[in-house]
């Protein structure tokens, strides 16, 4: 495995979860019977130690019966800096009405306009986030590796601003270049 480089912070369990319940869309990865995986956008909501979601019959529905592991995820950017939460477990259809009450998803609704009456649970085994930071200063300036003369190439200066593209109005009867 490798080490994190100083850009990419390693998030904490309890932050992956902050950040699953600010969210309400994510991405939902199931394996198809024949092996394969397939990815799907997904309204969810995030509980005290799950993931809750409705879905529809059709290929999601089918993996969640069937047992085999998904993974879901979040990502967002923030101020330059990127992160992403993933999920690794098995999802399970709820089958009471006190169940799917506690669950929270009633007030849930879905991108799409069709109904979707099954609800679903993700039940983790694996929560794991990074957050890719922006590049500070000092490392623009070349300490993590980066050559000091490839950082400043067509900015102005060290304000980081882009030099603006110089303009040649066109040649009379002929093209620009």
């Amino acid at each position: 495995m490798h080490a994190p480089s100083p850009e990419v912070e390693v998030l904490e369990v309890a932050e992956c979860w902050r950040l699953l319940r600010i969210g309400h869309l994510g991405r939902i990865a199931v394996v198809d019977p024949d092996g394969s995986p397939d990815l799907f956008p997904v309204n969810y909501v995030a509980g005290a130690d799950a993931l809750f979601l409705r879905t529809a019959p059709g290929a999601k529905l089918d993996a969640f019966a069937a047992g085999r592991p998904v993974a879901f995820e979040i990502d967002r950017e923030n101020h330059g800096d990127v992160w992403s939460v993933v999920v690794r477990g098995r999802a399970r259809i709820l089958e009471t009405d006190a169940e799917v009450e506690a669950s929270g998803v009633r007030g849930l609704r879905s991108a799409g306009s069709w109904v979707k009456n099954e609800v679903v649970r993700v039940d983790p085994e694996r929560v794991s986030g990074r957050r890719f930071l922006r590049p500070s200063r000092s490392a623009a300036s070349g300490a993590v590796g980066t050559a000091a003369s490839d950082v400043h190439v067509g900015h102005d200066g060290n304000d980081g601003k882009p030099k603006p593209i110089p303009h040649l109005p066109p040649r009379p009867g002929g093209s620009a270049v």
